[in-house]
């Protein structure tokens, strides 16, 4: 008697616990998100854009510079520098590396992509618009979060080229759109690097075109990234290569 109820417990508790377990993904539903998010920051497969930063100190604008970016289906990109100081020193990003070009020089010097550009900005964060070319979901739990009448989908992916940015990721993306909301970038050994928060102009609400990047312990300054004047065009392969970026 005693033990035919506890049957029916374990099996009530079993089908309960079942319904609360998170649903089960693949790697390449995983992969689509990245594919539907990326859309959002990087509206074509090939083109060009122009990218401006602004560093902020007490709600101040402290510093500015502006960048002109090419970038290409597979996921290479070229970066001129725009500003007096600094006009004509080129960035490549290839899947294998990341190079730096100053005038009167002979060759570019290898860089990392996670080396900083300017305030809480990397050199990667203004090359790469692209997760699903640089990164790979780890098989972690897919967690949903809730935050001001919005539903998240958070996840985590592991760099899975040798010129990622960052070696990890926790992602979180807009359950219903795929649309990226935020993001935490992690060091190899596990430490919190820094944060981004996605958002749109008011006269581009279908795209997300500027970047807030935090960094842990500095509450009184933030950088943004502005991205303007998108074109999708295609590009000649050999301005990808070292040798190519140098000459055009």
């Amino acid at each position: 008697m005693h033990y035919s109820v506890y049957l029916v417990l374990a099996l009530l508790t079993t089908q309960a616990g079942a319904q609360n377990t998170a649903p089960e993904y693949s790697q390449a539903q995983v992969k689509n998100w990245l594919i539907k998010a990326d859309s959002y920051r990087q509206p074509f497969k090939s083109g060009e854009l122009k990218t401006s930063l602004t560093v902020y100190k007490e709600n101040k604008q402290a510093e500015s510079s502006s960048f002109f970016v090419q970038l290409n289906e597979s996921g290479d990109s070229r970066v001129t520098m725009l500003d007096t100081r600094s006009k004509g020193q080129k960035v490549l990003l290839t899947e294998s590396a990341m190079w730096l070009y100053i005038p009167r020089t002979r060759k570019a010097i290898r860089i990392t992509p996670m080396q900083r550009l300017m305030g809480q900005a990397s050199y990667g964060d203004v090359s790469s618009l692209s997760w699903q070319h640089e990164y790979q979901w780890d098989n972690s739990p897919v967690i949903e979060k809730q935050s001001n009448n919005t539903i998240s989908i958070c996840f985590r992916v592991q760099a899975a080229r040798k010129s990622a940015t960052y070696r990890s990721i926790n992602l979180c993306l807009d359950k219903d759109s795929l649309r990226p909301v935020n993001a935490d970038f992690y060091l190899a050994s596990g430490k919190l690097m820094k944060q981004a928060v996605y958002l749109s102009s008011s006269d581009t609400p279908d795209m997300i075109d500027q970047t807030k990047f935090m960094q842990p312990g500095k509450s009184n300054q933030h950088t943004m990234m502005k991205n303007t004047d998108y074109l999708e065009k295609q590009h000649k392969k050999s301005i990808f290569t070292r040798q190519g970026f140098i000459k055009k």
